[in-house]
């Protein structure tokens, strides 16, 4: 069972590299303003956090590489001009492979997804187990191996699904999914559907409603205590981000990941692979790197005050006296250690 993309519709005898002209359509023009759009706004994110990297904050560290994935998913993104005819050399193989199934493109999508799941569980661990999360960020190394594992596994699914189901026809010249019977098809597009879509979606829901369930609990619990309406607020924070996080990552994550499920168990047509409408929801799914940086970084104060710093002329030490006076305006309820300790985790 094959699915043909035709890179030579004229194959000769010997082929030649040939490359096609961009054509400007509506899909590419948008392609190019997600791309543009995600390298100017993850580069501001990076730029930012780099300022506070020297509290050493987990959330911190967990948006940088989220910012640095959704950074690389725009540059992958770029329009750049296709093959049209592609010799048959290990160098065209190699240029099959990595075209038809966006390697790099989708690596980075499926990075980027994970560490929202990772930061869905780094909130989830410092507001429901703080103790815990503290003993286990004391160990400054291992959210640097958890990050690296996310990209490795990335890295390797994506590896093992070129090199098995994408080959190239040194007949026609064509760029073709393979798949050597259905059930292996069918296997393979529940795999992906739940690898790329159903776990990160579950997780996220499971743990910010624990999160916001945690909250609601100590609400009712430090009401007598006057800190009800901090906690109310915090509550109400964190359930308006779940909802704002799990319905735009439904919304821009969500079309590809079912469309390609539906190819795998024959319900769209194998020329979706490859055509108009395929390509127009990869570019509708790029714009989830653009508002990443949106719902999970400008949502908090704290990162605003660090973008005002990165384009401000003030010094150092005034720069630290206003994020200092942001900090004692947040937490300017008395609350106990131990929840005031949670809620800055938040």
């Amino acid at each position: 069972m094959t699915t043909k993309v035709d890179l030579a519709p004229n194959a000769t005898t010997e082929i030649e590299w040939s490359w096609r002209q961009i054509d400007w359509s509506y899909s590419k023009i948008l392609q190019l303003c997600s791309s543009v759009l995600g390298i100017v706004g993850n580069m501001l994110v990076i730029l930012a956090l780099r300022k506070r990297r020297a509290a050493g904050r987990s959330t911190d560290t967990l948006m940088s590489a989220l910012a640095y994935a959704d950074f690389l998913t725009s540059i992958f993104n770029i329009p750049v001009p296709s093959a049209a005819t592609v010799p048959d050399s290990p160098l065209g193989q190699f240029y099959y492979k990595m075209t038809l199934p966006g390697f790099f493109l989708f690596v980075a999508f499926t990075a980027s997804s994970y560490i929202l799941m990772a930061i869905s569980i780094e909130r989830f661990l410092a507001v429901v187990y703080p103790l815990q999360f503290n003993q286990l960020m004391a160990r400054k190394q291992m959210l640097f191996i958890l990050i690296s594992i996310i990209w490795i596994i990335s890295f390797l699914v994506y590896g093992i699904f070129i090199a098995t189901a994408v080959i190239a026809n040194a007949e026609t010249h064509t760029c073709t999914l393979y798949f050597p019977t259905k059930a292996a098809k069918v296997t393979l597009g529940y795999f992906m559907f739940i690898y790329r879509f159903v776990l990160p979606v579950l997780v996220m829901l499971i743990t910010q409603v624990f999160i916001a369930c945690k909250l609601h609990r100590h609400s009712v619990h430090f009401k007598d205590q006057g800190a009800v309406s901090f906690h109310i607020k915090a509550c109400n924070r964190v359930l308006k981000l779940m909802v704002i996080v799990i319905i735009v990552f439904i919304i821009t994550w969500g079309p590809g990941q079912f469309s390609f499920f539906l190819f795998t168990i024959g319900v769209v047509p194998p020329t979706y692979i490859g055509g108009p409408l395929h390509k127009l929801i990869i570019v509708f799914t790029t714009y989830n790197s653009c508002v990443n940086p949106v719902i999970y970084i400008v949502w908090f104060p704290e990162f605003r005050m660090a973008l005002r710093q990165l384009f401000s002329c003030k010094p150092s030490a005034a720069a630290h006296s206003e994020d200092a006076k942001l900090e004692s305006k947040t937490e300017s309820v008395p609350v106990s250690r131990h929840t005031s300790n949670m809620s800055n985790n938040i």
